[in-house]
């Protein structure tokens, strides 16, 4: 019969399950045609109309046996109890039932349950693994079927019956595509409503429609794209663009679309499907969700694990939302299987570089040697077997936390392990690999993830079956026995990063099942020996080991199955030759400093990937061309030193050339015609070469290109979508029509260039972000009323505004950053239609008094009105997201004339106009005048900022439990505040903790966060350990500055805590004055840069003034080399009491016997990777007599304290292998 729609066939179908002759009903048709989903559809309608009691789906993708068949039906009837209750209470199990007994109790089960009953069997995917012939008989045994007449057959397949099985008891139906119609309603239904809500959607909708394939599968999966991107904001623009290419393309690419959207997908749901890891379904046809989700955490795919249950949640959401992508379908209860007609997405990554998993367990074991996890279940932050009673089931599968077994593990647990074939422990806490791992002799995979607490392996791992092994770091483990790997011949995946090996013991070298190996941030290791003997080494990964500078093996001639080789941020000075290496895909070689030429790769055809960025001193390569990479993607050669590249550079997707300095020539990217990036950032070429033949560019970044002059015709890159030209300072011209053929741009930026005139701009439909930041040679702004979908405007310095007004902003009703900063704008349109607006700053517009609907902008996040006349603000009690509010010099608001800037120092906030005080997010606040400054005109208010730096008060307690923020007033403000008032010393000022900071940041905005996470870390350090009389003390936090800031010293010569900040002082004791550091008690410095040495040998006298310092902080100083330099002996350091030293890593010695402070009684020292010695050694062995506390962690070539410690209480040792 033939139906003219996939609904007519379902109804028909329906009207022959329920009053036709028919007991058979065959859905034939093409992979991904529908007939699942048609299948699905009419066993739903049936339920709901009653035609059958229960739908018992049988998925032919898989071997049954009849045991298998008891357990499924069983599972779809609600026979069984849950997984859970399948198991055990313990891990020694009770006594187990025979498996025929279990099998015959499900029959009987089974059998009650459908007697008198009307049931559908439906045959999903038949001929895939089973055919109709061979499952049939097992039915008509375990359902009795022949005496059964309320059942009917449900059977689909991609291949036509065979005559000998067609009977007047069976219909065939052939399922064809979707119609248009329904296609289109299928979509809309998976992609809701809100993606139809876009202006100009719907005829892009109906073209794709139009020219899809009306697969069902192809359908849905389109439709969950747009759904997701439609509820992003920021993905609205991409969507538009995909669509287009996708509907008007040569050809229908749904995969296009999904690439498109891909970062804005939720939770990267794509990014499990760009995994070449099909074969883990394909060897069982589906796979249980739970044996899924352990095996993404196993490869690292779903992050760090810290908790297994919150790991799991995660990839439990991740499965769900490729169940709903139709990407993964669910086939019985609790199984999942790739789609048959999933669409392709292995380029879906970004920028295409790959992911290399832990393990590699998809490459690793081949196709039907592994039988997988097994059924798993994940109970109390374990994930481990099932042990359902059935003889012969042990536990196989166990993945769990070190931190619930400890160091030490009970005998009855071990002996539950034995027949383990997986293990898997995250964070362990041995400090010595556990000898029971050589009774495991089942074992096939063993992970000893984030081994924080290893210190050593001191015998050989007999385990002759292990396939997969994984033992990391961050560890200060650092020697493998030579023999180590003599017990494990069959290895064929190792992992060993983040140790601190130095070398890889020999018996390593002998293992030729090796294929995958990843040895990333082993930083100690030196050298490989020759790798001849790993002929089936597929990947190498050495990303990281930063002290690796020399490889035995002159070529990798002998591993011919290498396609990934990553020597990324490595000091290897040159690569093996990789000509003869067939299958190379990968060559990552990005931060090599020490690699300066590459060797010939002409004859590597299969590489896509070549990555070179900050190799800065690569100059030059081996092959003058590249034209034989046939199957390159992308090419990185970003901030190497070459100053010219091959003749012919094959034919990448993408060429990124940003910081290459030295290179001034660019003939090659004529030869270029798929080119989708072209990154010549900060190049020092004046002009371009022709681009007119890049038909299929995306993005152009050309940002810094200081001596660019002029632009190539730009008229011929149709597709291109951001043009980026910042800093271009040489380049004043633009063609006349360099938009109008541009519909798909959304980013141009051409901020800091000197063009004097702009073409239009009319055509730029898709337009989304417009940068012309202090473009101050712009003689005419081009018309911007047309640009309706813009979210970001910056006309920043642009003076002409205040001719020519700003009423194009009333058709912008998409804005979320507008930046009028300086543009001396007089007068705004009103901001009604601006509801979307999340930043606006209009500092510098001295003549504008007001904003126009002000109060209609409640989803403002940046509000700056710096330096204008605004002379009132509305309410801002419904400003829920207002986290920087700049009022600065705002004379006209008189509402603030009444605070005295002493109560704000007091940090009193809970009386602000406006309801400012309500602004629990705020986290930058900047008030105008308030009575102490009443008077000072305009033309004074240059003296308010002499100074260069604002004060705030920070709260004694600790910030996390206040929400209020910080108030800054500027230095000049709070000097004429104690000039005018030196009783405050001694009444308000009695106690207090102030913060300065330099008024100007670098984006010009006058704009600084609140640190509120380092007044946290101040909080715990130092209030909670340290100085327990924090409330007590008068502390004075200095941050962020490259001079000592002028003006301060009044308030310096009296505080006795000095926090130093992000400050780039070489001498932070000569610069802000050592005699107004005489009271100092407590001295905390953070991230100073260019400190080189704490004190200074010059720097003798002013060290003398320090005769009160107790306490000494000093962190995160990555060049740091002493506390003080040389043998100069004196009391200075006599009280001092506690030292922390935390993160230096060029400190190598602390103190010298000389200097030793004798009454030091804690001392704290943690991550120094040179630090040899804590005291320097003497002839006779110094003392520190009442040292109590002693923390030394991670020092990894620290070999002695030199000095005794008699009146030691607490000691923590850890990491320290040398000590």
């Amino acid at each position: 019969m033939a139906l003219r729609t996939v609904e007519g066939k379902i109804e028909y179908i329906l009207q022959l399950l329920s009053h036709g002759r028919a007991k058979t009903v065959v859905l034939v048709g093409q992979p991904g045609v529908g007939k699942t989903w048609m299948a699905r559809e009419l066993t739903d309608r049936a339920t709901e109309r009653g035609l059958f009691d229960f739908t018992l789906w049988l998925f032919l993708n898989r071997e049954y046996d009849s045991m298998a068949l008891c357990q499924s039906f069983a599972q779809q009837l609600y026979l069984l109890s849950t997984a859970e209750e399948f198991e055990d209470d313990d891990y020694e199990g009770e006594e187990e039932e025979e498996e025929e007994e279990m099998e015959q109790d499900l029959r009987q089960k089974i059998s009650e349950a459908l007697a008198q009953k009307h049931f559908l069997i439906i045959l999903d995917d038949e001929g895939k693994q089973m055919k109709e012939k061979d499952i049939m008989p097992k039915l008509e045994t375990l359902l009795n079927l022949s005496q059964q007449s309320s059942y009917k057959v449900l059977i689909t397949t991609n291949n036509h019956p065979n005559s000998d099985i067609m009977d007047s008891m069976r219909s065939v139906i052939e399922v064809e595509p979707l119609s248009k119609k329904e296609s289109k309603f299928l979509l809309q239904k998976r992609a809701g409503t809100k993606v139809f809500e876009l202006s100009g959607i719907e005829p892009l909708v109906e073209e794709c429609v139009q020219r899809s394939t009306g697969l069902p599968a192809e359908i849905v999966v389109m439709g969950k794209a747009l759904s997701y991107i439609g509820q992003c904001d920021s993905g609205l623009q991409k969507l538009e663009i995909a669509l287009e290419e996708v509907a008007y393309g040569e050809r229908f690419d749904i995969a296009l679309l999904l690439r498109c959207g891909f970062n804005i997908l939720p939770g990267g749901i794509l990014i499990y499907c760009c995994r070449p890891d099909r074969h883990f379904f394909q060897d069982s046809g589906c796979v249980h969700y739970n044996e899924l989700i352990a095996y993404w955490m196993m490869e690292g795919y779903l992050g760090q694990v810290d908790c297994i249950e919150k790991a799991y949640n995660k990839g439990y959401h991740v499965l769900k939302e490729l169940i709903d992508f139709h990407i993964v379908k669910t086939v019985e209860p609790d199984y999942v299987v790739i789609e048959g007609a999933a669409i392709n997405l292995q380029d879906c990554n970004r920028g295409g570089f790959g992911w290399t998993a832990n393990l590699g367990l998809s490459s690793v074991f081949r196709y039907g040697e592994w039988e997988g996890l097994g059924r798993i279940t994940q109970v109390g932050g374990i994930i481990r077997s099932l042990s359902s009673g059935k003889k012969g089931r042990k536990l196989s599968t166990l993945l769990l936390d070190g931190n619930r077994i400890g160091s030490e593990i009970p005998d009855y647990l071990l002996q539950s392990w034995q027949d383990l074939h997986v293990l898997v422990i995250f964070n362990p806490t041995f400090k010595s690999l556990p000898r029971f791992l050589s009774n495991m002799d089942k074992l096939n995979v063993l992970v000893l993830r984030n081994c924080h607490f290893l210190e050593e392996i001191d015998y050989v791992l007999e385990l002759r079956r292990l396939t997969a092994l994984e033992i990391s770091g961050p560890s200060s483990f650092c020697r493998i026995p030579d023999d180590f790997f003599r017990g494990t011949p069959s290895l064929r995946s190792l992992n060993l990063s983040a140790l601190q090996i130095e070398s890889l013991p020999y018996s390593f070298y002998e293992l030729s099942e090796l294929s995958w190996l990843i040895l990333g941030g082993c930083s100690y290791l030196k050298e490989l020996r020759s790798l001849r003997r790993l002929i089936n080494l597929v990947v190498i990964d050495l990303s990281g080991s930063t002290s690796l500078s020399r490889i035995q093996d002159k070529s990798f001639s002998s591993n011919k199955e290498l396609q990934m080789i990553n020597f990324s941020k490595t000091n290897i000075k040159s690569l093996p030759l990789i000509f003869s290496l067939k299958k190379l895909t990968h060559l990552l070689l990005s931060g090599c400093l020490g690699v300066d030429r590459y060797p010939s790769i002409r004859s590597v055809a299969t590489l896509q990937i070549i990555d070179l960025s900050d190799a800065c001193n690569f100059k030059e390569f081996h092959d003058q061309s590249l034209a034989n990479l046939t199957d390159l993607k992308i090419l990185d050669l970003s901030r190497v030193a070459v100053d010219h590249l091959p003749s012919n550079i094959s034919n990448p997707h993408h060429l990124y050339l940003n910081g290459c300095t030295s290179l001034s020539k660019l003939e090659c990217i004529e030869l270029l015609k798929d080119l989708e990036t072209l990154d010549i950032s900060k190049a020092q070429v004046k002009t371009l070469p022709s681009l007119s033949h890049l038909h299929n560019l995306r993005r152009l970044l050309l940002s810094c290109c200081s001596n660019l002059e002029e632009l190539p015709d730009l008229n011929s890159l149709t597709k291109l979508e951001v043009l980026d030209l910042f800093g271009c300072s040489a380049l004043t011209v633009l063609q006349d029509k360099s938009f109008e053929q541009m519909p798909h741009l959304w980013k141009l930026d051409l901020s800091e260039t000197k063009i004097k005139w702009f073409p239009s701009l009319s055509n730029l439909s898709n337009i989304r972000h417009l940068l012309l930041k202090k473009c101050t040679g712009l003689r005419v702004l081009p018309p911007l009323e047309s640009l309706s979908k813009l979210e970001e405007l910056n006309l920043c310095g642009i003076g002409l505004l205040r001719e020519t007004g700003a009423d194009f902003l009333n058709n912008m009703i998409c804005l979320r950053i507008l930046d009028l900063f300086e543009t001396l704008l007089q007068q705004l349109p009103s901001m009604s239609n601006l509801k979307t607006l999340h930043e606006l700053y209009l500092k510098g517009c001295p003549d504008l008094t007001t904003v126009p609907d002000l109060k209609e902008l409640t989803k403002l996040e940046v509000l700056d009105l710096f330096e204008t006349a605004v002379d009132d603000l509305p309410s801002l009690d419904n400003f829920s997201n207002l986290r920087q509010l700049l009022l600065r010099d705002c004379p006209g608001i008189n509402e603030f004339l009444q605070l005295e800037m002493l109560n704000l120092l007091g940090a009193t906030l809970d009386k602000l106009p406006y309801g400012i005080s309500e602004l629990t997010h705020l986290d930058r606040l900047d008030l105008p005048s308030m009575k102490d400054t009443q008077g000072i005109g305009r033309s004074n208010m240059k003296e308010l900022y002499e100074y260069g730096w604002d004060i705030s008060s920070f709260p004694a307690e600790t910030v996390g439990d206040n929400n209020k923020p910080p108030v800054s007033v500027t230095g000049s403000q709070f000097l004429q505040l104690l000039e005018n008032n030196p009783s405050l010393w001694k009444t308000s000022f009695k106690q207090f903790h102030f913060s300065v900071h330099p008024f100007e940041e670098q984006d010009g905005k006058g704009v600084l966060s609140f640190y509120r996470d380092d007044f946290i870390f101040r909080d715990i350090y130092f209030k909670a350990r340290h100085l327990s009389d924090f409330e007590e003390q008068r502390s004075l936090e200095i941050r962020g500055f490259h001079h000592s800031p002028k003006g301060i010293e009044d308030v310096l010569s009296r505080a006795n805590c000095l926090f130093l900040i992000d400050n780039a002082f070489e001498r932070w004791l000569s610069d802000l004055g050592a005699s107004n550091c005489k009271v100092l008690k407590s001295c905390f410095i953070d991230r100073s840069r260019e400190m080189e040495s704490v004190f200074h040998e010059k720097e003798v006298e002013e060290i003398m003034q320090l005769e009160g310092l107790e306490v000494l902080w000093v962190s995160n100083s990555v060049n740091l080399k002493h506390i003080y330099p040389g043998n100069w002996q004196s009391d200075t350091f006599e009280n001092l009491k506690q030292l922390y030293l935390d993160c230096c890593p060029k400190l190598s010695i602390v103190f010298s016997s000389s200097q030793l402070p004798k009454n030091m009684q804690v001392l704290q020292i943690k991550f120094y990777d040179e630090l040899n010695a804590v005291f320097e050694g003497s002839s006779t062995e110094p003392k520190l007599p009442n040292l109590d506390t002693l923390c030394l962690w991670e020092l990894p070539k620290l070999k002695s304290i030199g000095c005794s410690l008699p009146s030691l209480l607490t000691q923590t040792v850890w990491g320290c292998p040398n000590l």
